[in-house]
Formats: C-alpha cells, structure tokens, sequence
C-alpha cells in the first residue's frame, strides 16, 4: 500500500488589513476548517472614513468554504446588527485558543494572541494547525495538512497617523492520484512518480498606513505595501510586489456644510516574477503594471456620485507591451423614501496581474507548467436596487457585466505514464469572454434570536473559443440559518449549492467534449455551548448529506465529517 498525503490548502492566520483590497491568498479544495470569531455579519453603509482597529481572526469550524468563489459579496443598505449567539460579536481578549479533533483523526488547533505593547502599540500572534492523519480513500489514499504563522503590530488612532502590519508564513502541501487506483493499470512506483506531492511555502508581509486627519482642506493620505516569496514543491517560484497609495482633498465648493466634495487620485504598482522548473513547456514569467485613477466625489442626503477613469500600462521592457489603457470608474446611488431604498449603478474596468500564488490558491492541482498573463477588463457593468424594511430584512437585486480578455480557466494538462493517462495536474487556458450575472440576496431577522440569510446568482457565459465555462457553475446559492437556543446554546446550520460545472480531461481543448460534473450540495449544522463565559464546548457535521461530488474532475470532496473541541478566552 502507498501512504499518500493530500494536504489542503487554507487561508492563511492574518489580522483582516482592509484599506485596499489587498492580494488574497486564500483557499479551499475539499471540506474545509475555517476558523472564526467574530462571526457577526453586520449589515453597514460604506464607511466614509476607514476605521482602523485590531480585528481578531475568524476560527469558525464550517461547512465546505467554497464561500470565497460566490460572488454575492455585497454591500447592504442598513446598519441592523445580527445579535444572536450564533452570530454574536465576541469581546477580543488576549489569548484566544481552539482545539480539536475531526473524523479521520484531523486535529484543529488555532491559536492568538493579542495586547498592547505600549498606549499606542499593540501585538498579535497567530498559529494554526489542520490536518488529516488517517486516509482519505474517495479514489487512492490521501491525507492534508496546513500550517500558518503570523505576528502583527498596529497602532490604535493618534492625531495624525495609525498603521499596521504584519509578515506570516504558511506551509500547505497537497497529494491527490486524481485517478482510481483500481483503474491504474501501471506499477505504482509509475504512479507515485507521476503524481508527485504538490507543496507551497509562502512567506510575506503586508503594511499599511493612513493619516487620521477628518477636516476639510486638509490632504489626506492612505498608503499599503505589499510582499511575499512563494516556493512550490515542483521547483517554482515567485516573487510579488505591491504598492497601493492615495491621497484625497476636501472642501465645500457648492452644496451643504455637511456635504463636501473631494478630489483625489490611487495610483500604485503590481510587480510578479514567475519562474518555472519545467522551461520547456512555460519559460516563467515577469509583469509588471502601473495604475493611476483620478476621481472626483460628491454627496448629497439623497445620492453619491464617483466620477473617475482608470489608466494603466505595462513595464515597456516586459513582453514588448507598454500599451496604455484607460476604463472608466463611474458609480453612483440615489436614495428615495427616506433612504430605505438605494438604486446604484457603475462602469468599470482594468488590467490584473494573473498571479501563481492567486492560481494554486483557486486550484492547487495545477501542474508544473503554467503561462501567466495579464486578464484585461474591458468593460465591466453594475447596477441594481437595495432596501431595508423596518430594519429588520434587508433584500438586494443586482446585475453585472463583464467583458474580458485574457480570462482564466483550469483545464487538465494529463501526462501519459506506461501507456496510462493520469489526470493529475492542471494548467491554464485563456478565452475572451462575456459574463451577465442576475444576483439576488436577502437577510432577515425573523425574531430576536432567528437571522437568516439567503443568496442566489445566475451567470450567463459567452466565450471565444471553449465551448463550455470550464469550472465555472451557471447557479450559485447559499442559506445561513443561525438561532439562539438560550444564554448558553446556539444552533447554526449552512447550505451551499451550486449547479454542476463543466469539465474536460485532456489537454488539446478542442478534440473532446466537455462534460458535466454532478452538482455541489453541502449541508452543515454545528452548535456552541459555553460552559462558561472562558469556555465553550462546539461541535459541526460538515457534508451531513454524505455528498461526494468534485470542484475539480476526478477530485472528489471529502464526505460527511465531524469536528468537536473547545474554545477558551482568557
């Protein structure tokens, strides 16, 4: 028998750095465990000011966090709390510890700490564990793992300036025949050289930095500097560098006191060295992209209104390609009776830098061999209408429009190994494509201790050359329920559904067929129960309908799980 690991891929242990929208790292293949909490889900106008405070991490044990690919990702309109247990905000303490065991012996463990060194200056620690000791045998055996670190300092809010930032480190591996082994009809010393343990190291840095100042005709300036060094276990690396800057000024040219206008501009830089082990087929790549976007923004009680454009350009020594584009950056609202009802629309668009650390944390199957290129939008729509009734249910209905060139999508590159096929590694192939979206999403408190939030979306796609969107579901849906037992017992339960996506199993994309993978359906109920108020005993079945589908073909999901432990504040 051959002790395979399969080591899944999660989001790394950082403090959530939210003034830009900062390179996202975080993945999800099979039934995950992602940590949280603070799990309350406020619905809040967009901030005029970003607030810049300490937020403990997320360690909620959840169902199957294919969460991070929904696109409901939506501002809401009210500012109604969800103050149920199941959702309820916890008090940050200094040391926050998790732990516990899962189905097939997967120990959980997260810890964090957080103080203030100083009046001003504080420090966290974060440590995360998760992996998986026995087999999983949906096709050959396998097993994961993933670990993270990070240490984090920020300032709380002086006169003039507050920052913070933090560096981390994350080890994931992940080991996956994609194939039965009842199938292979090779040795398995054939089968074990050819699908070799994919391993990422990453490590990396975020800061950013703001001035506090809130008085009209004063500049204001936000900054954010981002780095990491990933290293995979085929040999390739990369390094990514990010600078994100702006800098605003207001006034009262026309209009009320309390509605000022403000001119600013966000430029930045996006640099990424791709090298790959396998020259042959991929020599790596070097992009590097600047952006400038002048804006104007104004307010009034009964609208909001953006008015900018976007231009960029790539590095003139990259690829003989110093083009300069340019795309608008249009969006407003307008509120009507009493601002229960808000209609927004908006134009957008740009290039983005296809990072490798961005493709393994979609689809950490992916092979050796890959070719990076800048994703152009060329046009990007949104619009749609958002209310909130007696404050206690709030609805969104929306549309979106994405025209894009260079767009992304994971086909299976195969190798051929004693005359066997071995679906086990991914790489990318590039299309133009058109995508209309419809997306509608509600969340209620239907009583003091009953919130539910549902969610729904329909994508339309139109491409060049595939024939099917490739891993990309046509509908998408999800249900949170949380209820609040009494003081001491919460009740949670979550449903993700998503229609079945397309697939091929070979390389040469357009000599096969694709076909159709079966849908995702994951059901999750999970409950707390606080012994104390420094100790709460939690217990979760992921999968409880015993689903066995695939994200990716030949890939199946982990099925039913439990995981039980304990949570301690002191």
């Amino acid at each position: 028998m051959i002790r395979i690991k399969h080591i899944l891929l999660a989001t790394a242990v950082v403090s959530s750095l939210g003034l830009f929208a900062q390179h996202n790292e975080e993945v999800t293949i099979e039934g995950t465990y992602r940590p949280k909490i603070n799990k309350v889900d406020k619905i809040l106008m967009k901030a005029e000011m970003p607030e810049h405070t300490f937020e403990m991490p997320s360690t909620e044990v959840g169902v199957l966090d294919i969460e991070h690919r929904f696109p409901l990702e939506l501002e809401k309109l009210s500012a109604m709390p969800f103050n149920v247990k199941g959702s309820l905000q916890e008090t940050p303490t200094k040391n926050f510890l998790m732990a516990g065991m899962g189905t097939r012996l997967s120990p959980v463990f997260f810890y964090k700490h957080n103080s203030m060194l100083t009046k001003t200056l504080g420090l966290g620690v974060g440590i995360k564990h998760y992996s998986s000791w026995l087999d999983i045998k949906d096709y050959a055996p396998s097993g994961f793992m993933n670990n993270a670190f990070d240490i984090s300092l920020f300032s709380k809010q002086s006169d003039k300036l507050q920052f913070k930032g933090n560096v981390y480190y994350k080890n994931d591996v992940v080991h996956y025949y994609g194939v039965r082994k009842s199938e292979w009809m090779g040795t398995e010393a054939a089968l074990e050289k050819a699908t070799p343990r994919q391993a990422y190291n990453t490590i990396g840095m975020h800061f950013e930095s703001s001035s506090t100042t809130t008085r009209l005709r004063e500049i204001s300036e936000e900054a954010a500097v981002d780095y990491h060094y990933m290293y995979s276990g085929f040999g390739n690396t990369e390094h990514f560098f990010g600078l994100n800057f702006r800098t605003t000024y207001s006034n009262n040219w026309w209009g009320g006191k309390n509605n000022p206008q403000t001119v600013g501009l966000d430029f930045g830089f996006t640099g990424d060295v791709f090298k790959s082990v396998n020259t042959t087929v991929s020599p790596g790549s070097r992009m590097a992209l600047f952006y400038m976007k002048p804006f104007i923004e104004m307010k009034d009680d009964y609208y909001r209104l953006h008015l900018g454009f976007a231009l960029d350009t790539k590095g003139s020594a990259l690829n003989g390609d110093s083009r300069i584009t340019m795309h608008p950056d249009l969006r407003g609202s307008l509120y009507v009776l009493d601002k229960t009802v808000e209609f927004y629309a908006g134009l957008n668009g740009g290039r983005h830098v296809n990072t490798y650390s961005e493709v393994v944390g979609k689809n950490p199957f992916v092979g050796d061999a890959l070719d990076l290129l800048l994703t152009n939008v060329k046009l990007g729509f949104e619009g749609g209408v958002r209310t909130n009734i007696m404050n206690t249910l709030d609805m969104h209905l929306g549309v979106r429009y994405r025209h894009t060139d260079n767009d992304p999508f994971y086909t299976v590159l195969g190798q051929m190994i004693d005359n066997q096929w071995v679906n086990n590694t991914f790489t990318l192939f590039y299309d133009e494509t058109k995508v209309v979206s419809l997306l509608a999403d509600a969340r209620w408190l239907a009583v003091d201790r009953l919130t539910v939030d549902a969610g729904f979306t329909y994508n339309n796609y139109r491409m060049e050359l595939l024939d099917q969107p490739l891993y990309r579901p046509a509908t998408e849906g999800r249900l949170k329920v949380n209820y609040d037992f009494d003081d001491n017992l919460a009740i949670y339960s979550s449903f993700l559904y998503q229609g079945g996506r397309y697939a091929r199993l070979d390389s040469p994309l357009l000599t096969t067929p694709s076909f159709k993978l079966k849908p995702v359906l994951d059901l999750g109920i999970g409950a707390d129960y606080k012994v104390k108020d420094e100790l709460t005993v939690f217990g979760k079945v992921d999968n409880l309908l015993h689903q066995k589908y695939q994200l990716f073909a030949n890939y199946p999901v982990t099925g039913i799980q439990l995981f039980a432990g304990v949570k301690m504040r002191f």
